[in-house]
């Protein structure tokens, strides 16, 4: 029977078995196998044939409201009762059964169709009570715990539960679940934890939150119309900002560099090689080679230089060189020093998942994630990219963490740090501690957030209409605006607003948020630690001419005193000198 059950469930159309037998044989059926194997679907209509003139009550009390049991019972001849498990949506008539028609030898069948449909039946739950468990995750749900207890101060969702129960008049109470966690449907067994094992267990009636559809939630519960259209996103810190001391090598890249160097330093003796082969210089090599060397290093310096040649071809030559070096190489470098200055730069940002890999394999980076929550079950159940980040962070010493607040505390206050989770919450989270301590990465994927119910609830489709009214009429973007209106209250309320606080939007059906706001916060204006890395140039180049001129004139005295040396010990040859009077002479007498 219980496989024949769970092939039913399988399919989905609408199935209606009779099963006809004694009491005891009903007993065994409800205990054994629909509610220890939770075998109850909104497609199976279970039918018995009481030939008793009333069903007795140990029969009733193993009804459940999931159950769609319908009981015909014929207390005379000719004449048969029909009763419904879901014929009332009064509190006290959820697990018992009501008579909804009957059928007679003379009239037949009294009323149309044979049982009423549950959209009609749920329509007014007439003020029955709901037990929803609640969690603390702003902005959908603030709550304060104490030590005893608990209070709800608001949130988004507690206001979509109100408009929920103010339309299908119901009231409700807001219950604790022992662990304080979602719960992420990956355990069938009754060890699942979380919101949703009290539900699956039938301890809470249904959940409101930012809890998103996956194919393991579904296995176990029910999900309504959503709620909510949200984005997988990361969290880091912040990119610090880089050193200005190196702001005037940081317009090139660093593989730009080493090409540079080498083009300055063969340029010199490329031109000396030309203007060698082109002239022909016999004599004075070595000063124009030095010459060649000295005009290449000044045109990279944009300075003025006369071209060590009167050759048009080496002139030709000389002059491209000097357009390429100051139209492009000098005015690309200027307008990106330019912009450094103006605009300080920042660390490169992580926004994408294979970013994230390599700053967690290579620099040490610790992702974190909410337990028992849907990005848990995507980086253990996920493939390609996720199977690596699963398999990072089973090496960490500890990556599960209790709530997402606690892991932008933890990301705020150190670097090393990153949290995964939705990125609505994020972004409203992040106006919360400070948007200057955070970066939000690029969109992972969709995922849709809806209500959770039990398995074959009958209201269900009454709360989805309710749901996509909400919905089409722009309700459920209404009430999530006064939530990000009411923190730009309290921010500009308390002692630590000033005219720079970034006002917050909302960033509705998964959009993205305005950057506006941000950049203005990034502009500052110059000053002289902008400019330092110049002084620290200059300070470097005096230096070295300093060292240089020190060398110059220890090698000037060392050559003068070798000189002198050199000097004395050479042999002393006495040679007479003629008189002036006779030198003419003896040229004369020579000659």
């Amino acid at each position: 029977m219980e496989n024949l059950l769970s092939a039913v469930m399988s399919l989905y159309i609408q199935n209606i078995y009779r099963l006809l037998g004694l009491h005891s044989e009903g007993d065994f059926l409800f205990f054994t196998q629909i509610r220890r194997g939770n075998l109850m679907s909104r497609n199976v209509v279970y039918v018995f044939l009481w030939l008793r003139s009333s069903v007795s009550r140990t029969f009733k009390a193993d009804i459940l409201e999931a159950m769609r049991v319908c009981v015909i019972t014929s207390p005379r001849p000719g004449f048969y009762q029909i009763y419904y498990s879901q014929a009332s949506a009064r509190p006290g008539y959820g697990s018992s059964l009501k008579m909804v028609n009957w059928w007679s030898a003379m009239d037949g069948l009294v009323r149309f169709p044979l049982l009423p449909p549950p959209k009609q039946v749920y329509k007014n739950f007439e003020g029955r009570y709901f037990n929803v468990p609640v969690l603390h995750k702003p902005p959908w749900t603030f709550v304060e715990y104490l030590n005893d207890s608990f209070r709800v101060e608001g949130g988004r969702d507690d206001k979509l539960i109100n408009l929920l129960a103010d339309k299908l008049h119901f009231q409700f109470r807001y219950i604790d679940p022992p662990d304080r966690t979602q719960g992420s449907g990956l355990d069938r067994g009754s060890s699942m934890q979380g919101v949703l094992g009290l539900i699956w267990q039938r301890e809470a009636d249904w959940f409101v939150g930012d809890l998103s559809i996956t194919y393991e939630r579904n296995l176990v519960v029910d999900f309504s119309f959503l709620t909510l259209v949200d984005n997988e996103a990361f969290l880091t810190h912040a990119p610090g900002r880089l050193n200005e001391a190196f702001s005037l090598i940081r317009p090139f890249h660093w593989s730009v560099w080493p090409l540079l160097l080498i083009t300055v330093i063969f340029a010199g003796p490329i031109l000396y090689i030309l203007v060698d082969t082109t002239d022909g210089h016999p004599q004075g090599k070595s000063m124009l080679y030095w010459k060649c060397v000295w005009w290449s290093v000044t045109v990279f310096l944009q300075q003025a230089a006369i071209i060590p040649s009167e050759n048009n071809k080496i002139r030709f030559v000389a002059g491209l060189l000097m357009l390429s070096v100051t139209y492009v190489i000098g005015d690309m470098y200027s307008a990106s020093l330019t912009s450094i200055l103006a605009r300080p730069p920042k660390e490169p940002p992580i926004n994408t998942l294979k970013e994230l890999s390599e700053a967690m394999r290579d620099s040490g980076l610790q992702l974190l994630v909410e337990v028992q929550s849907a990005s848990q079950a995507m980086l253990e159940n996920g493939t390609g990219v996720y199977e690596e980040l699963s398999q990072l962070v089973t090496r960490q010493r500890e990556y599960l963490i209790g709530s997402t607040e606690k892991g932008m505390q933890l990301v705020r206050d150190n670097k090393n740090y990153a949290v995964i989770g939705g990125r609505e919450t994020f972004y409203y989270d992040i106006k919360r501690f400070g948007a200057q301590h955070f970066h939000l990465s690029e969109k992972l994927n969709t995922r849709y957030s809806a209500i959770a119910f039990q398995r074959a609830c009958p209201y269900r489709d009454n709360f989805d209409d309710v749901l996509m009214r909400l919905f089409e009429g722009g309700i459920l973007s209404k009430i999530t605006e006064e939530e990000y209106q009411k923190l730009n209250d309290k921010l500009m309320g308390s002692e630590k607003f000033d005219s720079t606080s970034v006002v917050i939007e909302p960033v509705l059906e998964g959009s993205e948020p305005r950057q506006e706001d941000d950049d203005k916060q990034l502009t500052i204006a110059m000053s002289m630690k902008t400019l330092q890395g110049a002084f620290y140039v200059l300070a470097i180049g005096s230096i070295l001419a300093g060292l240089l001129l020190l060398i110059e004139m220890r090698s000037h005295d060392k050559f003068e005193k070798d000189k002198r040396i050199k000097r004395v010990e050479a042999p002393f040859v006495y040679k007479r000198k003629v008189p002036n009077k006779f030198q003419n002479r003896l040229y004369d007498l020579k000659e």
